[in-house]
């Protein structure tokens, strides 16, 4: 190396070490600002390949997996055994994609057996994977069944079985499948029962089936090939590292799995799949765009702030460096060796930073890697990576050259004094400022103008960052100019800390220039935090919708058979309830038990915002009570004071929870006072009196005018209490001679009915529950409203009218689009007719074991859970982005403090100067440190308050008008683009705390250190 190669080094070094807070500051910033660069490819890559990861392991086998059935042929003369154990040779042969060993079984035809048709199942190994009362079976007469099925046929452990072409089995045992066994079986359905149903519509009835009949290999053997198969299941198979390559390969072995039966060795083989894996591809590709667009801006907001600060830290150490580029320029150093003194330490810094940035993105990239993502998920290196931090090293060194520039730009005498002052904005400065502006407020107002949510984009967020760049700059002018004013404005002899504080400002260039990248972190906080936070609320709510309770349990009973079943094994409501959809001609209904809500389901907050849940299930709930009964025989009594033609008679609407209501009819009553009553032998455990029908026959017309008085309702010759005062005796909704009755009074221990009509139908038709003024519903913000009354429907025999209760962002299963309405309120006097929709039973996470075994063993399964829901959706690139804009925010915060501490490090040999002049000519110490503390005030107030509204701006815009995710159909919930006020004045308050520590600790620190001989070593 030269000699002058050599003092060059050795300047650098001195100046390195003699600015050490400032090299310390710089090389942090840079390094920052590179794994940033490093870490965003690598994070994107590594989320798109989580999410696959997650995404299929949390599939359903039957949608990811691939089934066959082997089919011997009529001649096959070997056992069933070795064609089990042929099948699934034949099968892995076939496909060598990313699947798990062939998982055969034999299984029998549906044959009339057991009240309905049964099958026989014999797998290998299958008793260790069940749950067992009794034993295994181990001799070909000897079979094994569901416990809910031989509750429902009658049988117990020891008797024997009549199963039709498979003879005549001892029943050895009975078994549950535990939740842990759902991949052994692969499909969890196929060990459950399904019930008898009939369809009130299409008139069809589907017979019971019992789950299948676990029975030894060998018990096959008696049975010929035509009535027996084998089932052959592969699962696929998800490691860590599944790459998108296994994904095509099993797409592909999907697809070959439609073809048309084949012929093999001992019989024909036919893929039999609902295999979903191209939706998921899809879904897969959606979220690799969504990762650019995400995970992009964050890394640009942080590489923009922390370009920033490195500017204004270079700049200040370009301006301590003013008299050694004053001595420089005056021994007449050429303009190329000026600029190369100049850059020498900017370079020098940037060299250090390289190392140091990549160990801390590649740290950082594992870190988050293994924290959010995948357990064993590899670490990718992408190539982008590499570019990236090439691009920002370049940017860095473009900032280094734009800091020694400004230096070298300003005069001999900027130079010579060490001092620089404020000048007016230079033309190009003043345009790249305008550019920024103008930038800024066409995003704005662009995304202002948007009506409806789409996907988001860069535009989305880059918006907080155009915005906290134009909000600093804002306060950078706003703040000097009020400063000039005031000292231009005020007499100096009102308030002498008032005018020094503003007097600095307005001339400490060093003073307002760290606005701009302080704001720019804030804002940049504030929106990160706020997005990240109301993702989470989102994603909950899009949860709840999905899966309305800790978990969700599929029932193949009836709704009504639902209802009962819940209350039979939760009579106290804390940890069941039953809910369905349904259609009608107007809206879609989700139907919930809905005095059970509050304790067993999960209603978000934002979802009916100032109504709580208790609130919600109150406005469902029927406004008076249903009477009830227990009892063989009813009786009514009646005051007969109308003009009746023909005989008076009533009817009653009776219901058993669970069974379809009954109509009971009593009468005639007699002019007067006159009881009569029924027999309801169906009674005997409790049944619901919805209706009372006053008139004749329904196949005569009578008329009726007067007044018709229910004066007691009895059961067993007792009066039943509640039966009529606090019933809510009212006209039915659904009458359809509501006009003929003048009014309805209950009072005095009786119904009173005053008909004025001359010919009617005949029925005066009164329900209980007050249902008056149409059904309380929850409607959702897109549901439309209820059908015409009197309209025809396939779920009653009209379509009832609602009234909207509450409206709700969402309700449950249907989102937005639908409404909630209360199963007691909708079945009161009132049948549905069953729907192909599925019903449900939700239940909470901590329901009593003994609780869920009864639902297993009723043939429920767990169909989903609200964690597996929030997992997966927690798993998404658009939630793991808004994870690294959590962290970006953290880094931006701390960059900001830390860029603010060099700051004001450096600017305190100055401020001590001014400090000191002040104490020599008498100014108190008090007011010297009030001068400080009003100064820092004032400016860090003004980069707080244009941080948090630059911060909370963006959020309320990018909030408005994007969808956080790809969960996007008419049942998914829409974002709330509020701004909590609450958070906001948190972070207000947390950052006047900060900042006025800082104006404090600074100010002390300067009035400590100001004394004459402060001015002594200035002239040195």
């Amino acid at each position: 190396m030269s000699s002058r190669g050599q003092t060059m080094l050795a300047t650098v070094l001195r100046g390195l070490r003699s600015r050490a807070l400032l090299t310390t500051g710089s090389v942090l910033l840079t390094a920052l600002a590179i794994g940033a660069a490093v870490l965003g490819p690598i994070f994107q890559v590594a989320v798109t390949n989580s999410y696959y990861v997650t995404r299929l392991e949390e599939a359903p086998n039957p949608l990811t997996g691939l089934t066959w059935h082997y089919q011997p042929a009529t001649s096959y003369d070997g056992t069933p055994a070795a064609a089990r154990e042929r099948a699934a040779r034949i099968v892995e042969a076939r496909e060598a994609g990313p699947f798990t060993d062939a998982q055969p079984q034999l299984v029998t035809d549906r044959f009339d057996a057991l009240k309905g048709e049964a099958q026989l199942l014999a797998r290998e190994d299958a008793c260790s994977h069940l749950e067992i009362e009794g034993r295994c079976p181990t001799e070909p007469d000897e079979v094994l069944m569901l416990v809910g099925d031989l509750d429902f046929t009658g049988l117990e452990i020891g008797d024997e079985a009549e199963l039709g072409p498979a003879g005549t089995k001892t029943v050895v045992g009975a078994y549950r499948l535990p939740e842990s066994e759902s991949d052994f079986w692969f499909e969890p359905q196929r060990l459950a029962s399904v019930p008898r149903t009939f369809d009130d519509v299409t008139f069809e009835v589907t017979p019971y089936e019992p789950a299948p009949l676990i029975v030894t290999p060998e018990a096959f053997d008696e049975l010929p090939p035509s009535q027996w198969e084998v089932l052959v299941d592969r699962r696929l198979d998800v490691p860590p590292d599944t790459s998108t390559e296994d994904l095509r390969e099993a797409m592909a072995a999907a697809a070959r799995l439609e073809g048309p039966s084949e012929p093999v060795a001992g019989g024909t083989l036919v893929g039999d799949s609902i295999n979903d894996l191209p939706a998921i591809a899809a879904e897969t590709r959606q979220e690799q765009q969504i990762a650019r667009t995400s995970i992009a801006p964050a890394v640009f907001a942080l590489v923009l702030v922390a370009l920033a600060l490195l500017l204004r830290l270079l700049m200040s150490a370009a301006e301590l460096r003013l008299p050694e580029l004053a001595l420089a320029s005056l021994r007449g150093l050429p303009r190329r060796r000026m600029w190369g003194l100049g850059l020498s330490e900017p370079v020098a810094v940037l060299a250090l930073s390289v190392p140091v940035g990549v160990v801390i993105g590649v740290t950082l990239s594992l870190v988050l890697v293994r924290w959010w993502l995948v357990p064993g998920l590899p670490l990718p290196l992408p190539g982008e990576s590499v570019v990236a931090a090439l691009l920002v090293l370049v940017a860095a060194f473009g900032v280094s050259v734009l800091a020694v520039g400004l230096v070298l730009r300003s005069s001999l005498s900027e130079q010579l004094t060490g001092v620089r002052r404020p000048h007016a904005t230079g033309r190009v400065s003043l345009i790249i400022q305008l550019v920024l502006v103008a930038g800024a407020l066409s995003v704005l107002s662009a995304k202002l103008s948007v009506s409806r949510p789409g996907r988001p984009d860069v535009t989305d967020l880059l918006l907080p960052v155009l915005l906290a760049v134009v909000a600093g700059l804002a306060a950078t002018h706003v703040t000097a100019r009020l400063a000039g004013w005031w000292t231009r404005a005020r007499p100096r002899t009102r308030s002498l800390p008032a005018f020094v504080a503003a007097r600095a400002i307005s001339r400490r260039m060093e003073g307002t220039l760290v606005i701009l990248p302080v704001t720019a972190a804030i804002a940049v906080c504030v929106f990160g935090a706020g997005v990240h936070e109301s993702a989470a609320q989102w994603r909950a709510s899009v949860a709840a919708t999905t899966a309305p309770a800790g978990e969700v349990w599929s029932s193949p009973l009836t709704l009504d058979e639902t209802v009962e079943l819940t209350h039979e094994l939760d009579p106290d409501g804390r940890s069941l309830m039953a809910a369905t959809t349904i259609s009608t001609l107007g809206p879609t209904y989700v139907v919930v038990d809905a005095p059970r809500l509050e304790q067993v389901g999960v209603w978000p907050d934002q979802w009916t915002p100032g109504a709580g849940v208790a609130q919600v299930a109150d406005e469902l709930s029927l406004d008076a009570t249903v009477p009830t009964f227990t009892g063989r025989r009813v009786s009514l009594t009646v005051d007969n004071r109308a003009q009746v033609e023909g005989e008076l008679n009533a009817g009653l609407q009776v219901v058993r929870l669970g069974e379809r209501a009954h109509s009971v009819f009593l009468g005639p009553f007699p002019k007067g006072r006159s009881t009569r009553s029924v027999e309801v032998p169906f009674c005997r455990r409790g049944c619901r009196l919805d209706a009372i029908t006053l008139g004749g026959p329904a196949t005569s017309r009578t008329g009726l005018n007067g007044v018709i008085r229910v004066t007691g309702i009895g059961v067993d010759g007792q009066r039943l209490e509640g039966g009529i005062e606090g019933a809510g005796w009212d006209v039915a909704p659904d009458a359809s001679d509501a006009d003929m009755i003048r009014s309805v009074q209950t009072r005095g221990g009786a119904i009173s009915v005053d008909v004025g009509t001359g010919e009617s139908d005949g029925v005066v038709q009164l329900a209980a529950g007050a249902l008056r003024g149409g059904l309380p519903v929850v409607r959702g913000v897109d549901a439309p409203a209820s059908a015409p009354k009197g309209s025809f429907g396939e779920t009653s025999a009209t379509e009832f009218e609602t009234r909207a209760a509450l409206v709700g962002q969402s309700v449950p299963f249907l989102g937005p689009s639908g409404s909630m309405i209360d199963y007691g309120t909708l079945t009161t006097d009132r049948v549905i007719y069953r729907q192909k929709a599925p019903v449900y039973v939700l239940a909470r996470t901590d329901t009593p074991d003994a609780v869920t075994q009864a639902l297993r063993d009723r043939g429920l399964s767990v169909s989903t859970t609200l964690a597996d829901v929030q997992r997966t959706l927690d798993q998404g690139a658009y939630a793991l982005a808004l994870r690294l804009y959590a962290v970006v925010a953290l880094l931006v915060l701390l960059m900001a403090l830390a860029g603010l501490f060099v700051s004001t490090a450096v600017q305190m040999p100055a401020r001590r100067r001014d400090a000191a002049s002040l104490r020599v000519v008498g100014v108190p110490r008090r007011s010297v440190m009030s001068a400080v503390v009003r100064e820092l005030a004032v400016v860090l107030g003004g980069t707080a308050i244009a941080g948090l509204a630059a911060g909370t701006l963006a959020q309320y815009v990018v909030l408005r008008t994007v969808t956080l995710g790809v969960v996007e159909s008419i049942t998914t919930p829409a974002l709330v683009a509020a701004v909590d006020w609450q958070r906001l004045v948190v972070l207000s308050a947390a950052a006047a705390l900060l900042f006025g520590a800082v104006a404090l600790v600074s100010a002390a620190l300067t009035v400590r250190g100001a004394r004459g001989s402060t001015l002594r070593e200035s002239a040195r």
